[in-house]
C-alpha cells in the first residue's frame, strides 16, 4: 500500500453551470486540490477481482520494440499491435485506433508531461459522436445495433517504471454523482476554441485506487475509458502519482499511451 496525495477537481464545481477549464499547470493548480489516498498494488490484490469489465483495468504482457519509436513507425506498427491486443482482451468484434501520446518528464508541453490530476479522458455524453467520427476516419460505415466502448493502452519504454506510475480508480467505487464535467484546453483548435468537454470525479473517500508496481517495458496496462453497456465498467479515472519511498535518483518514467474505439456487434 502506498500512502500519497492525488489532485482532484475541487468539489465546488459540482453544482456550477459552467465547467472549469484545465489545460496548463496554472489552471490545474487553480481548479484542483490534493487529497490523501492509499494506493494498493494490483499485483498482490488477489481478492479484488480486477478486470476490464469489473474494475475497468487489467495488465498483460506484450513484447514490442515499437514504443518510443518515431511517429511513423508507431502509427504503422504499434497501432496494429494495440488494436489486436484490445480486441483480444475485450472480446470486441473490431477495434480502431484514434491517437497516441508519449509521456515523459518534459514539462515544456502540458500534453507531453505526466498527467498530475485525477481525470477521465472522455465524457459519456460524447460516446456516440466520438465513435462515429473515428469510424469515418477509418472509412467504416456504422451499422444498426453496434455498441461502442473506448479503451486506453499504456506501456513504458526504455526502462521499468520507478516513479510517476499510473494509478487507476476502480470503476465499481465510483458513484454517478462523483463525475462532473470540465473543459480540457490543452488542445485548442480553430473548430473548438473552448476546449473539449471531458469528465473527472470529485473526491470521494470510497474511491479505491490501484497501480502495478515496477511495470516492465514488456507489460501493457489496459483500461476502460468509456462504456455504456449494461453491467460493464463504465469509466476508469486515472492519474500519475508520487511514491515518497522512491529515491530521487531513479530515471524518469517514459511511456506511450493509445486511445482506441472498440465495436461490439449485437
Amino acid at each position: 500500500m502506498v500512502p500519497t496525495q492525488l489532485r482532484y477537481i475541487n468539489a465546488e464545481w459540482r453544482d456550477c453551470a459552467d465547467p472549469p477549464s484545465i489545460g496548463s499547470r496554472e489552471t490545474r493548480r487553480a481548479n484542483t486540490a490534493c487529497q490523501n489516498v492509499t494506493i494498493a498494488d494490483a499485483r498482490t490484490a488477489l481478492d479484488a477481482d480486477l478486470g476490464l469489465d469489473t474494475s475497468g483495468f487489467t495488465i498483460t504482457r506484450h513484447d514490442s520494440d515499437a514504443p518510443g519509436a518515431d511517429k511513423e513507425r508507431l502509427e504503422r506498427d504499434y497501432y496494429v499491435e494495440m488494436a489486436e491486443l484490445v480486441k483480444r482482451h475485450s472480446g470486441a468484434d473490431a477495434v480502431y485506433p484514434m491517437s497516441h501520446q508519449i509521456r515523459t518528464e518534459d514539462r515544456s508541453d502540458f500534453n507531453n508531461a505526466y498527467a498530475r490530476f485525477v481525470h477521465c479522458d472522455y465524457n459519456l455524453a460524447n460516446l456516440e459522436t466520438m465513435s462515429l467520427d473515428t469510424l469515418q476516419k477509418h472509412a467504416v460505415e456504422p451499422r444498426p445495433g453496434w455498441q461502442y466502448a473506448w479503451y486506453n493502452t499504456w506501456q513504458p519504454f526504455d526502462h521499468q517504471v520507478e516513479q510517476n506510475a499510473l494509478a487507476m480508480c476502480d470503476a465499481r467505487s465510483l458513484a454517478a454523482g462523483d463525475i462532473i464535467n470540465y473543459r480540457y484546453t490543452g488542445y485548442i483548435t480553430e473548430k473548438n476554441k473552448e476546449g473539449g468537454l471531458v469528465a473527472a470525479p470529485v473526491f470521494n473517500p470510497a474511491h479505491r485506487w490501484y497501480y502495478y508496481s515496477a511495470m516492465q517495458t514488456n507489460e501493457v496496462l489496459l483500461s476502460k475509458q468509456l462504456d455504456k453497456r449494461e453491467g460493464k465498467a463504465w469509466l476508469c479515472p486515472h492519474t500519475s502519482f508520487i511514491d515518497s519511498s522512491v529515491a530521487d535518483s531513479v530515471p524518469p518514467r517514459r511511456s506511450v499511451e493509445m486511445r482506441l474505439l472498440a465495436i461490439f456487434e449485437t
